[in-house]
């Protein structure tokens, strides 16, 4: 399993790319958490090609709300994380994976957070609600039979010609217990370049197909417009823009942001101090939102980082289950706490 994190190390480091440098495991092949890639997308021009004789089908009706139809069960993070303080340019990520229904992904809803930062952030406390977690928690990958392998990709696209982003096929951090890896799909410029992502491709506002390679286990799906991505976020306080801005424990923190008129999306908010606990807060996307200083008293001195996102959620039907995209505009910022 992931250590819980590297701190301040890994966000100040995290490539362009989706992937960051892991922090070591003896089962990590390469270095970065993936063994051999699987996509063979270095081979191929236009993308992955359907493994299906009947091609990609298209799915007819928008999805309803009602509960998914299918015995496999999708999960996917779609992210835009914003330049940081010390100069760390946007960046674009896509990740995703899929398991049987039973257990499906209970209690997991981010699946970028722990390849990318090696973060296990818990679900969100309920709405106006901050809670001292204690130590980042250890994703927990499951059982190796509990993952299922399709197809070679998943893709978001903005409509035929418009901006995309493609997860590639990847056997992703190898243990001495699970030698393969678990099958997940990924942004990464180690990868072929069509698996790596552009700032650009994540457009704030605006809907993106959703396409799915099926492989062995469903025919392509092509499904229009079935994603919306959350407003951009203007983080206005606290000082996001200055690296090392002291903040202090004694105080209020206040945080202030340009409100969504989307009534579906929502504000999470993660404090992580130097010994690795986290402060977790989940506010009403009105434009404000305050963590009383007596819970900032329960984290440590020194370094604090500082996650704010901007996200919705989207529930899309295909032709053998449900997949769950979040779609997330995130900024971090880097703070002193006294």
């Amino acid at each position: 399993m992931l250590a819980p994190i590297c701190l301040r190390t890994v966000l100040l480091t995290v490539a362009p790319a989706l992937l960051a440098a892991g922090c070591g495991d003896d089962g990590d092949a390469d270095g970065d958490g993936t063994t051999s890639v699987a996509s063979g997308f270095a081979e191929q021009d236009g993308g992955p090609a359907t493994s299906n004789a009947d091609g990609p089908t298209t799915a007819a009706d928008d999805d309803t709300g009602t509960p998914f139809v299918g015995d496999m069960r999708g999960l996917a993070t779609f992210v835009y994380s914003a330049e940081t303080s010390n100069g760390l340019p946007a960046r674009v990520g896509l990740a995703g994976g899929y398991r049987l229904e039973d257990p499906g992904f209970a209690g997991i809803d981010d699946l970028y957070s722990p390849i990318s930062y090696q973060l296990a952030f818990p679900p969100l406390p309920a709405v106006d609600t901050v809670l001292f977690e204690g130590p980042v928690p250890v994703f927990d990958w499951g059982d190796e039979d509990q993952w299922l392998q399709a197809g070679n990709g998943m893709k978001l696209r903005q409509g035929e010609g418009g901006p995309e982003v493609l997860a590639c096929l990847a056997q992703y951090f190898p243990t001495m217990e699970v030698p393969s890896g678990y099958p997940m799909y990924v942004t990464n410029a180690t990868q072929a370049a069509e698996c790596s992502a552009v700032a650009d491709a994540f457009v704030p506002a605006a809907a993106y197909d959703v396409i799915l390679y099926g492989g062995e286990l469903f025919v392509d799906n092509v499904l229009p417009e079935r994603v919306t991505t959350p407003p951009a976020l203007e983080v206005t306080a606290p000082d996001f823009a200055t690296y090392d801005a002291p903040l202090s424990s004694g105080s209020d923190l206040a945080f202030a942001w340009n409100a969504s008129d989307d009534a579906t999306t929502r504000i999470q908010i993660r404090l992580i101090d130097a010994d690795g606990n986290l402060l977790s807060a989940h506010a009403a996307d009105d434009g404000s939102f305050t963590i009383p200083a007596s819970e900032l008293g329960a984290l440590s001195p020194g370094p604090l980082d500082i996650l704010i996102a901007r996200e919705r959620d989207d529930d899309v039907q295909f032709t053998n289950g449900g997949l769950t995209v979040t779609s997330r505009w995130e900024r971090w910022g880097f703070f002193q706490l006294d």
